[in-house]
C-alpha cells in the first residue's frame, strides 16, 4: 500500500470513527438512562449501597462523555479548520495543539474508566466472599500491576504531548498492553470468583445445580457483562498492536463499553431480575441477597444476609 494510500485510509477512519462514537454514546445513554429510571421510581427503600453504585455509573458516564466531546472538536478542528488538503488535515491530526490535548484526554478518560471498572469487579468479589481477603488477594495484586503500567502508559504520553524527547512507539504499545492485559486478568479472575461462589454456597437442597438455578440471573448477568468487557479489552488490545488505520477505532470502541458493561449489571439489579420470584420461598436461598429487600435483609448490589447465614464461616447464625 502506498504512502498516500495509507493516509486516505486514516483520514477516513478518524472520522468514520467519530461517527461510530456518537452512535456507541448514544446507545449507552439510553442504557444509563433507563438503569436511573429503575433505581429511583423503585418503590424500595434505596440503600447506601445501590445510590453508591448509581453515582459510580455516572462518573464512567460523565468521563465518556468528556472523551466524546474531545474527539469530536479534534476531529472538526483537523477537518474544517485545516482542511484545505489532506497535508494540513494529517498534521493537524497528528502534532497540533489539538491532537495533543486529545491524547491527553483519552489517556486519561480510558484510565479512569479501566479502574473504576476493575475496583467495581474487586469489590462486588470481596462482598460475595463474606468481605474476606484472602480470594481477592490476586485481583488486587493484578489490579496494582495494572495501575502500575498505567503510569509508564502516561508517562509516555507525557513525553509526546510535551516533546520532551522521542517515544518509540513500540514502547508506548507494550505498556498499554500490558496495562490492559492485567485489567482483562482482573476482570476474568474476579467474574470466576463471584461465579464460584454463588453456585457453591451451602445449604441449598439439591446441591450446586439448585444454587445455581436459584441465581441465574445474576450468573448470566455476571457472565454478559464480563465477556462483553473482555472481548473488547482483546479487540482494543489486538487493534493497538497492530497499529495502521484500523488502531483509531480501539479507545471509541473500548471507553463507552468500560461503562456500559458495569451499568447492566445495575440495571439487572435495580429491575429486579437477578432474584427469582420464588426464591424466597426456599429456606436457604437468602444467603446472597442482590437488589433490594424487606427490612430483614441488606439492600444492595451484592448484599449478604449475616443474619440468616454466617459466609465467613459457613454456618447458620441465630
Amino acid at each position: 500500500m502506498s504512502e498516500d494510500q495509507a493516509s486516505f485510509d486514516y483520514l477516513g477512519a478518524v472520522l468514520n470513527q467519530a461517527i461510530l462514537g456518537a452512535l456507541g454514546h448514544g446507545i449507552y445513554t439510553c442504557i444509563l438512562l433507563f438503569t436511573l429510571w429503575t433505581i429511583f421510581s423503585s418503590k424500595q427503600v434505596r440503600s447506601k449501597a445501590r445510590k453508591f453504585m448509581a453515582l459510580i455509573i455516572i462518573l464512567l458516564y460523565i468521563s465518556a462523555t468528556i472523551f466524546l466531546v474531545f474527539n469530536w472538536a479534534y476531529v472538526i478542528y483537523a477537518y474544517s479548520k485545516k482542511g484545505e488538503a489532506y497535508a494540513t488535515v494529517l498534521q493537524a491530526l497528528s502534532s497540533s495543539p489539538q491532537a495533543q490535548a486529545f491524547r491527553w484526554v483519552s489517556g486519561i478518560t480510558s484510565g479512569v474508566n479501566t479502574d473504576i471498572a476493575g475496583t467495581i469487579m474487586i469489590w462486588r468479589c470481596w462482598i460475595v466472599w463474606g468481605r474476606r481477603w484472602r480470594p481477592v488477594i490476586i485481583p488486587i495484586l493484578l489490579f496494582l500491576g495494572q495501575a502500575v503500567f498505567g503510569c509508564f502508559a502516561l508517562h509516555v504520553d507525557l513525553y509526546e504531548t510535551f516533546n520532551l524527547g522521542p517515544t518509540p512507539e513500540k514502547s508506548k504499545v507494550s505498556w498499554t498492553t500490558m496495562y490492559l492485559s492485567f485489567s482483562l486478568g482482573t476482570t476474568l479472575l474476579c467474574t470466576t470468583l463471584i461465579i464460584y461462589r454463588i453456585v457453591t454456597v451451602r445449604r441449598f437442597p439439591g446441591g450446586i445445580s439448585a444454587a445455581a438455578r436459584t441465581y441465574r440471573g445474576i450468573v448470566e448477568i455476571l457472565v454478559v457483562s464480563a465477556l462483553l468487557y473482555s472481548v473488547t479489552l482483546i479487540i482494543f488490545i489486538i487493534l493497538i498492536s497492530r497499529g495502521g488505520a484500523t488502531s483509531v477505532y480501539s479507545q471509541i470502541i473500548y471507553i463507552p463499553i468500560t461503562g456500559i458493561a458495569p451499568t447492566l449489571i445495575v440495571a439487572r439489579v435495580a429491575s429486579g431480575q437477578t432474584r427469582p420470584n420464588d426464591s424466597w420461598q426456599a429456606s436457604g436461598v437468602s444467603m446472597l441477597q442482590f437488589g433490594s429487600g424487606t427490612e430483614n435483609h441488606t439492600d444492595g448490589i451484592l448484599s449478604i444476609n449475616r443474619r440468616e447465614f454466617d459466609l465467613e464461616h459457613g454456618e447458620p447464625n441465630y
